[in-house]
């Protein structure tokens, strides 16, 4: 079994990431390579101390949250990875985070350096 992320586990194609990273940002959480209706459900429930995830812009907050000072992109992707694990999402874990990691570092050039992985 996989123990953090991985890029070479991402079964998102490169033509579905390439569409995602050329087109606006969308609310539609389900516009996240990766991630299907069960995925966007599972995301959506709230858990104990964690509010659940209905939108592109809030995974994408998740995701700069997990990014910890001085933590470099391997742990960070790991840090996503196990949060999408913990949350009950069993599939594509790896092309999510690889999907929501590149398309944060078009917004912010360097949160994510893809030779760390």
């Amino acid at each position: 079994m996989a123990t953090g992320f991985d890029v070479n586990r991402s079964k998102v194609s490169d033509d579905a990431l390439a569409e995602f990273l050329s087109k606006p940002v969308e609310e539609d959480i389900t516009t996240v390579p990766g991630i299907g209706p069960k995925a966007a459900e599972i995301l959506a429930k709230n858990c104990e101390n964690d509010p659940g995830i209905e939108t592109t812009f809030q995974l994408i907050g998740k995701f700069l949250s997990l990014k910890g000072k001085g933590m470099g992109s391997k742990e960070h992707c790991d840090a996503m990875w196990f949060y999408l694990q913990a949350k009950g999402v069993n599939s594509f874990r790896a092309g999510i985070v690889h999907s929501i990691a590149e398309r944060t570092n078009i917004m912010m050039p360097g949160i994510y350096e893809s030779n760390e992985d």
